[in-house]
């Protein structure tokens, strides 16, 4: 297990590789180049959320020390990350993914980006799905309700273990970074959805941590199993050369000039 993540890391972007290497922009295929089987991921995917219904486990398993609740930074937490960060994240995303395929010369390109999107869904709902699994098998105390040797009374105060605020924003910058090392081309707006995404990722880290809601290791392991979860997604996903109106990465340039003659008497 303690090598698993960087095997699965390894592994996948073995299968992504060869296709990187192919003419044309770097823009993903269906989930293992057919439309059905992007259909069944994508309901493996919605179908893992059903974890949430699965009763909470209330362990001993307290945490790295108590912290009291934040409020303020808790309200700041749940803008970078959870749902609202996932749909920034999304939204920002979308516009960038767009952009690198128009530059590449993709007909449609903003259509074409929502692909892309797509796999970032993806991603954001099994990462939160296999979350949401180890939450109720683990039940860790959350530091604001973890009083030396005892926990809070509800479920909720034994939830903490993994970040479920911190998991899907690494989830859609494992996917990006997937792409990101896969883009021939012009990479800046990839490059600048992946930053985006880590940043949303470290900064969700840290204010989860300051509100009392999480140990360290709660989201390091967010961190984590989102990356890894969203790397694996976007491999499945393989780059297909696309129709464009020119060569990747090469714009037209002007036409040339229609040959003139012209008759001079001087001789």
């Amino acid at each position: 297990m303690r090598y698993g993540a960087p095997l699965a890391c390894v592994c996948a972007l073995a299968w992504s590789a060869p296709a990187a290497a192919q003419a044309g922009p770097a823009a993903p295929d269906w989930a293992f180049g057919t439309p059905g089987g992007e259909a069944v991921l994508a309901a493996a995917c919605t179908a893992s959320l059903a974890t949430y219904l699965l009763p909470q486990r209330r362990s001993g398993w307290g945490a790295a020390s108590s912290e009291e609740r934040n409020d303020a930074i808790g309200l700041a937490s749940d803008i970078t990350g959870a749902a609202a960060g996932t749909l920034l994240l999304l939204g920002g995303g979308y516009a960038l993914e767009g952009s690198y395929l128009a530059g590449a010369g993709v007909p449609r390109p903003y259509g074409r980006a929502l692909r892309t999107s797509l796999i970032e869904v993806e991603a954001v709902a099994l990462s939160t799905g296999l979350s949401n699994v180890i939450k109720r098998l683990s039940g860790r105390c959350r530091p604001r309700s973890w009083r030396t040797d005892r926990c809070g009374e509800t479920d909720l105060d034994f939830d903490a273990f993994p970040s479920g605020h911190t998991t899907p924003v690494a989830a859609i910058a494992g996917a990006r970074l997937n792409l990101a090392l896969r883009t021939t081309g012009d990479a800046a707006p990839r490059l600048g959805a992946l930053a985006l995404a880590e940043a949303a990722t470290v900064v969700t880290m840290a204010l989860r941590i300051g509100a009392g809601a999480h140990s360290w290791q709660d989201v390091g392991a967010g961190m984590i199993l989102g990356h890894v979860t969203g790397f694996a997604i976007a491999a499945v996903h393989p780059i297909r050369p696309s129709e464009t109106r020119y060569a990747a990465g090469v714009t037209p340039g002007p036409p040339p000039e229609p040959a003139a003659v012209t008759w001079s008497w001087a001789f």
